[in-house]
């Protein structure tokens, strides 16, 4: 029986990247894509990391975090803050059939600690004076949940953002448009992609003027367009603050 249980063991073990803890095919992929153009006050900071903490203890072994800032697209796609896989932790072996306090000690030290030194830096405003947040969302699709052979994976995007597109083409400071309207339109156009499959999380980061700038229709605006583009909203979340 001990023979069975190792043999089972090393067939369900997989070679990792030594950088990202990642297998060659990974089991799901969730990206966070943060807009961080204005700071965050107290609460929203600590509720902020709250929810990324339980993030990383919903990314279960062998599926890959990706952390990618909200920027402009210039000549390339958005490069990530940081890819990390979660390459297991004690509760996925036993005695029997693993090593559960080296693979603990892996799992803190190639995935929680990388991940956590990431989440600080997003904390940190980047002050720019767009935030192209639609942009964004195109260029992590295209580069992590569009590859090929990703289809029977989970794919799920968290867009952490107060939602105020706001560039030369559309900004939601002129008025938020209407969604059925915009589709239509050439700007949509060049920002949409295919988000077939993904599940899409909304963080709302409130602002100070929230009840001017961001109403329930802006959350509406999102889901509106999201499944537009054949993503499906799962959770709208208004961070604390």
């Amino acid at each position: 029986m001990v023979a069975f249980f190792y043999f089972r063991s090393v067939l369900s073990q997989r070679s990792l990247d030594e950088e990202t803890a990642c297998p060659s095919e990974v089991d799901g992929v969730t990206v966070l894509l943060v807009d961080v153009t204005d700071p965050m006050n107290t609460p929203q900071r600590q509720d902020f990391r709250n929810q990324l903490d339980k993030l990383l203890g919903q990314i279960d072994r062998y599926e890959k975090l990706v952390v990618v800032k909200v920027d402009p697209v210039g000549d390339s796609l958005l490069a990530p803050v940081i890819t990390r896989c979660n390459p297991g932790s004690a509760k996925d072996v036993t005695d029997v059939d693993g090593n559960p306090q080296k693979l603990e000690r892996q799992h803190r030290e190639q995935f929680v600690e990388p991940m956590t030194k990431a989440f600080e830096s997003l904390m940190v405003a980047s002050g720019a004076a767009r935030s192209p947040v639609m942009e964004s969302v195109q260029s992590v699709a295209l580069s992590e949940l569009q590859k090929s052979g990703m289809n029977d994976e989970e794919r799920t995007l968290i867009l952490a953002s107060d939602l105020l597109q706001n560039t030369e083409r559309v900004s939601f400071y002129d008025g938020l448009p209407n969604p059925k309207e915009f589709v239509e339109t050439q700007a949509f156009q060049r920002v949409s992609t295919d988000l077939s499959g993904v599940k899409v999380e909304l963080w709302m980061l409130q602002r100070d003027d929230s009840r001017k700038t961001q109403p329930n229709a802006l959350h509406e605006f999102w889901e509106y367009i999201i499944n537009e583009q054949g993503g499906q909203v799962t959770r709208v979340y208004r961070v604390s603050g």
